[in-house]
């Protein structure tokens, strides 16, 4: 399984509740149709004075080639224009990496 890891910073006039209501109630559901996405998760810094980012998405996919192909599309597109709407974008950093699940008790 190939997971995009997106570290977010919060736009600087908005407020921790406004960042985590758009990214949840806006960006989320329309970001959920991007093509070959295999699972999508969005995580809010409970410590948002301590931490280096206010946010980090895993979105999975079944290849490499998946993760560019979506980014591509309509879907893909509206995701990462919409950021700008609420995060820091030059501050925000990305990675694809290979996960192995080493323990799942879900």
């Amino acid at each position: 399984m190939i997971k995009l890891v997106v570290n977010l910073v919060r736009k600087e006039d908005t407020s921790m509740e406004e960042f985590a209501t758009h990214w949840n109630e806006e960006h989320a559901p329309r970001a959920s149709e991007i093509p070959g996405l295999r699972k999508y998760t969005t995580s809010v810094a409970l410590n948002p004075d301590r931490s280096e980012y206010d946010g980090i998405a895993e979105l999975y996919f079944d290849d490499p080639e998946d993760v560019e192909a979506a980014f591509e599309s309509e879907a893909g597109q509206w995701a990462v224009d919409d950021l700008e709407n609420f995060t820091e974008t030059e501050q925000n950093n990305q990675m694809v990496l290979d996960e192995s699940v080493q323990v799942d008790e879900t």
